[in-house]
């Protein structure tokens, strides 16, 4: 009889000491451990709203450009100009400070057959563009944004090397007369490797990235971690469109980007493979005036680090509350089990 009341009192004083701790670990600490992962997504949300205000204020920047450049007179004077001119040279020279103060790779001209009259690589002059989309949409009356394409000519690339191939990209406008009619349009030549740069500096941890991706799915600006896939392998040259961001040795896509470019924005807090086959957790936004998806992610051991600590501090806690509990409580139990067999003996 004694025994089970001593066993019953260890059982009690054991529930009753440790359950507001298990009460903390069941209910608490799954409400902080969702106020934890809410707060990341937030974050991450937050970091990509950035990046994607800097991304479109430059290529908005740049469309302006190229409007305010195609509204001088000077450039409608220009569409029809040849090397036998004799202020060729010093409109070429208009055209390569603009270049060289702006940013851009190249400036040139088109006659409204597509044909090239003026450009900052003379070895384009005379070339045919009318088939090009940047032209033609131009020609509409818009200020187009190319996609992200390999060069079709020689481009000084991040070495300071020509290269064939470089990734390059195009904005262009409609150079009007007075009143009103398309005679020929301007063309920027993009540096793809500032937009790059833009993206890639953004702070994010250890781990954390962000790039953007084209309708295909391959990258158009560099990975944070470029060096270390051209040591494994993974790409040869450059991250923009070399790689194309899917799961490790299968052809599909990432789970991010693949809901980012059939359009939908949103997030992922519970985590997906990346194209090194981490386990990341990722937020996405398609940006249809340009044909790109931003995607930002983080490795989920480093995101939800805190949630992790705080797990193992909790268990901690609890393993380590519980020995000296349930030895306080045997204690107890038999010092009170024995107090009441000694009663029961005198009363005999």
């Amino acid at each position: 009889m004694f025994n089970s009341i001593r066993n019953r009192l260890i059982f009690l004083l054991i529930a009753f000491t440790l359950l507001p701790l298990v009460v903390l670990r069941i209910v608490a600490y799954p409400k902080m451990q969702s106020d934890i992962e809410k707060e990341l997504v937030r974050n991450l949300q937050g970091v990509e709203s950035k990046q994607e205000d800097l991304i479109r204020t430059w290529m908005n920047e740049r469309q302006k450009d190229a409007r305010v450049i195609g509204a001088s007179p000077l450039i409608l004077k220009s569409l029809k100009i040849t090397k036998k001119d004799a202020d060729y040279a010093s409109i070429l020279s208009y055209l390569e400070r603009l270049r060289d103060e702006y940013g851009y790779k190249e400036i040139f001209l088109c006659n409204s057959r597509g044909q090239i009259t003026i450009s900052t690589m003379e070895n384009m002059v005379g070339s045919d563009v009318s088939q090009k989309s940047y032209f033609v949409e131009a020609t509409r009356g818009k200020t187009p944004v190319s996609d992200v394409h390999h060069s079709d000519v020689p481009l000084i690339n991040e070495y300071g090397e020509k290269e064939v191939g470089v990734p390059t990209m195009f904005v262009s406008a409609p150079v009007k007369d007075d009143s009103g009619v398309i005679n020929g349009v301007i063309v920027l030549r993009l540096d793809v490797n500032t937009l790059s740069e833009m993206v890639v500096k953004v702070e994010l941890g250890t781990t954390g990235e962000a790039y953007l991706v084209n309708r295909e799915g391959y990258m158009i600006t560099e990975s944070r971690f470029a060096e270390t896939l051209r040591e494994m392998g993974v790409v040869k040259k450059r991250c923009s469109l070399e790689l194309r961001v899917v799961e490790p040795g299968t052809d599909v896509l990432t789970h991010g980007v693949a809901q980012c470019i059939a359009g939908t924005d949103g997030f992922d807090a519970r985590g997906y493979k990346d194209y090194s086959g981490v386990t990341v957790l990722g937020v996405w936004r398609w940006m249809p005036e340009f044909n790109w998806g931003l995607v930002t992610e983080i490795d989920k051991d480093e995101g939800y680090g805190v949630v992790y600590n705080l797990q193992y501090v909790v268990n901690a806690i609890l393993l380590f509350l519980a020995f000296p509990i349930v030895i306080a409580a045997v204690f107890i139990a038999r010092q009170l089990t024995t107090a009441t067999a000694l009663d029961e003996e005198k009363k005999k």
